[in-house]
């Protein structure tokens, strides 16, 4: 039975109502004061579930490393029945990820070059001051045995012309669509619908519980792998941390050096409103910057954010192409077989813009030089899932029909000369007769910084980590 008071918040149900957040990360010195300090968290009743009585000023949740936990004290008895990507950690499966060339592990930022990340603490605010109060008060909490690493990080919703935004650098609404999943309460909100995966109908079913917590069951009936003690992994689950820097102009610039040629490809030219820009980036991210759906609205923005349209009536990707990153992402129906191709390969993502939005126009500017991109935080039963996704659709292109060619937004790929090695197609559309387009040498616009993999326990697996006493036998 689903019991949202034993889950950490954030999962299941988002923040979305929460605009500003401070990621903390935090060195296990000694075991005895961490357990402390995690008994005090839970005493003062600072950890964040998944329901609330009262809605907080500011959420607070923890998470841990696979050497977090060594370091908590965890036996090795039950170290051991972790998932191995977990024991190993996101630096050292840098290869599996495509974490290469600039992205690669000896070009991150601190804290994440080293292994002394072993403690995540997430904090939401949903204002400037109730997040620095509910950081100091998490500080004035911290034992001699606990340090925290420089430096933490802020993220927040952007900014744009005096308004808080849901948009992220590339100008895209973000965050629109996330796995509906049985048992859970909706709180979606008004300007989006989160979908299950498609049925043999063509309509959408909820998704099992269990794809993306632990101790419940998944879409064929049965359990995920739970490391033991079982008391300790049930309503738990797996985060992918990952901090992704965005190039925002090398993006704006590809567009223009790509835009004279594209409107060659489109008879009678765009229509009106639509630049050739913005016509070429939404092809290239499967949506429109407001959100609608190329599939829904194929020739311009629809102001419709709504999640229920599949790719089954779009095989070659006239509308929405093959190889954009949102098909890539997400499937759905793409590849037949009522969707059960890719059923088993959702995620629930919790990402956070950081870092200040560049105004167009603004490109040879100093602002230009600053850093931003998105915090990403994937969550799921178990880090297969998401590493499935990284290697198999979003950085090796074969099951979309575009052979080695990555995500032409998010895929990592070597870069020489500073000219990129993908190159993207997209489909012309009879219904308009706009030709074929081919996007050659398309460079790396999202960097990976940093990151890791993270165990997220339920409140009571929380108390007994806190005991000191978990017991696999």
């Amino acid at each position: 039975m689903l019991n949202l008071t034993n889950i950490q918040g954030n999962i299941l149900r988002g923040y979305a109502s929460f605009p500003r957040a401070e990621f903390l990360f935090f060195e296990i010195q000694n075991a005895d004061d961490a357990r402390a300090f995690i008994l005090r968290l839970l005493q003062t009743g600072a950890i964040t579930p998944a329901l609330w009585r009262a809605k907080p000023d500011a959420t607070l949740n923890i998470a841990f490393t696979f050497e977090g936990l060594r370091a908590l004290g965890l036996p090795t008895e039950s170290l051991a029945t972790f998932p191995c990507e977990f024991q190993e950690g996101m630096k050292r499966r840098a290869n599996e990820l495509g974490d290469i060339d600039e992205s690669s592990p000896e070009n991150w930022e601190d804290p994440w070059k080293t292994h002394r990340v072993h403690m995540l603490i997430s904090i939401y605010g949903r204002t400037d001051v109730a997040l620095e109060a509910h950081c100091q008060r998490l500080r004035d909490l911290l034992p001699i045995g606990v340090q925290e690493l420089k430096y933490s990080q802020p993220a927040g919703l952007l900014q744009i012309n005096g308004e808080q935004t849901r948009k992220e650098h590339f100008g895209f609404l973000d965050g629109l669509s996330n796995p509906a999943i049985e048992g859970v309460p909706d709180d979606s909100g008004r300007d989006r619908q989160d979908v299950g995966n498609p049925d043999e109908e063509g309509r959408f079913r909820k998704i099992p519980l269990g794809e993306f917590l632990l101790g419940h069951p998944g879409e064929g009936g049965e359990l995920a792998p739970m490391p033991l003690p079982h008391l300790l992994a049930h309503d738990a689950t797996y985060l992918v941390f990952r901090k992704l820097e965005q190039d925002v102009v090398r993006f704006r610039r590809y567009l223009d050096a790509q835009a004279d040629a594209f409107v060659r490809a489109i008879p009678g030219g765009l229509p009106d409103g639509v630049s050739p820009q913005k016509f070429l980036a939404a092809k290239m991210m499967g949506r429109w910057q407001d959100g609608s759906s190329l599939v829904e609205y194929p020739d311009r923005p629809g102001s419709d954010t709504r999640n229920t349209f599949g790719y089954a009536g779009d095989p070659a990707g006239a509308r929405c192409p093959l190889g954009a990153h949102v098909r890539r992402a997400n499937p759905r129906d793409a590849f037949g077989f009522g969707g059960k191709t890719m059923s088993r390969h959702r995620l629930i993502r919790r990402g956070i813009a950081y870092g200040k939005y560049l105004p167009p126009g603004q490109e040879k500017e100093a602002a230009s030089q600053e850093k931003r991109g998105i915090i990403f935080i994937g969550l799921n039963s178990g880090f297969d899932q998401f590493e499935f996704v990284q290697q198999k659709w979003m950085n090796f292109g074969d099951d979309f029909e575009q052979g080695n060619d990555t995500d032409p937004i998010a895929g990592n790929r070597p870069t020489i000369g500073g000219r990129g090695s993908a190159q993207m197609m997209i489909p012309g559309d009879e219904a308009s007769g706009r030709r074929p387009f081919i996007c050659f040498d398309i460079p790396r616009f999202v960097t990976t910084k940093g990151g890791d993999y993270f165990f997220v326990p339920s409140l009571a697996a929380l108390g007994l980590l806190a005991s000191g006493r978990v017991d696999v036998a």
